[in-house]
């Protein structure tokens, strides 16, 4: 709940009063024998005002439920006014997009033009409930500001981005999935591939991050060249392809170099292991994005240095050894 206390200054030696805004998200209520010195608003609930109100009582996407007093207009966008027997309002009552239910024995002082409302009937002398200061400014209740806009405007606003957020969890999730079952699968159907590559990352480290660096700036002028190239386009597709697959080998690898810190076992459960710890990882906010690209670049640059270590390792082809001629036999003693 937020309490909001204006300061009004007054023109002579009158001393100066403090107007109170209770602002609330959601339901909120002004007990019997409470007094609000000034306005109630509340935004997405219902607003129940069972003592005193002083000023407006307002509901923003929600419904406004009167059995004490309300000094001034008593307003509901997007939901309903319901004034018990025993409710007193000082100004109009008003409903956009929803209806007006007054009981009998309500009374409503809608003051006529040009004449003053005439006086509330006497409250008892209650102190008035205590509210926090405001951290910061108050949001704009957009109904009254803006008079011209449908009331509808924030009931399909508020909807449309929690189907959005909802739709983008569900697409997180099931690309995190895909992650995990993609991992395995490569380590379950390559498992010399991802342990040669897994066995460089852990061997060099620091090369695979500077190669997988490379591969990254090397990747715009090595598609130029081969689309100037005589195959042109064909280049370009098998030159992305084997991209594809290096960073999809280097993370499983990246995957079983992690599950293996865990639970340690077969490639492939070690595979699928690490993935989900990688998973997580990546659905951090903020920093998963960093973290997809520090293990994206890891994995394929380890995917470069086992290439490397590999014809490396080969070396030249030796050349075959040559066979000795046949020896003569000496000829027999004389």
């Amino acid at each position: 709940m937020l309490g909001i206390a204006l300061a009004a200054g007054a023109a002579g030696p009158a001393a100066a009063q403090a107007a109170e805004v209770l602002l609330r998200v959601g339901d909120a209520a002004v007990p019997p024998g409470t007094i609000v010195d000034g306005d109630a608003v509340v935004i997405g609930g219902t607003l129940d005002v069972g003592g005193t109100v002083t000023g407006n009582a307002t509901a923003v996407g929600g419904a406004v439920h009167v059995s004490g007093q309300v000094g001034g207009d008593v307003r509901a966008a997007g939901g309903n006014v319901i004034l018990d027997s025993t409710a007193v309002v000082g100004g109009t009552v008003q409903s956009s997009g929803g209806s007006v239910r007054i009981a009998r024995g309500a009374i409503i002082r809608k003051a006529p033009p040009g004449r003053p409302a005439p006086p509330m009937p006497p409250v008892p002398t209650v102190p008035p409930m205590p509210f926090p200061p405001s951290p910061g400014p108050s949001p704009s209740v957009l109904p009254w500001l803006f008079p011209w806009l449908p009331s509808w405007v924030p009931h399909t606003f508020f909807g449309i981005l929690a189907v959005w957020k909802l739709v983008g969890g569900v697409v997180l999730l099931l690309t995190l999935l895909t992650f995990v079952g993609t991992a395995w699968i490569t380590a379950a159907m390559f498992p010399g591939a991802t342990a040669v590559v897994a066995g460089a990352l852990d061997r060099s480290p620091a090369a695979s991050v500077v190669a997988g660096v490379l591969v990254w700036l090397l990747i715009g002028p090595v598609a130029v060249l081969l689309v100037l190239s005589v195959a042109g386009i064909l280049l370009v597709l098998l030159f992305f392809s084997a991209l594809l697959i290096a960073v999809q080998l280097g993370i499983s690898a990246v995957a079983v170099l992690v599950g293996r810190r865990v639970r340690p076992g077969r490639i492939a459960l070690e595979a699928a292991v690490g993935a989900l710890l990688l998973a997580i990882a990546f659905a951090v906010p903020h920093l998963g994005w960093l973290a997809v690209f520090a293990a994206t670049t890891w994995g394929t640059g380890g995917v470069v240095v086992s290439i490397v270590e590999r014809r490396h390792h080969r070396g030249p082809v030796p050349p075959a050894p040559s066979t000795p001629p046949p020896a003569i036999p000496a000829p027999p003693p004389l």
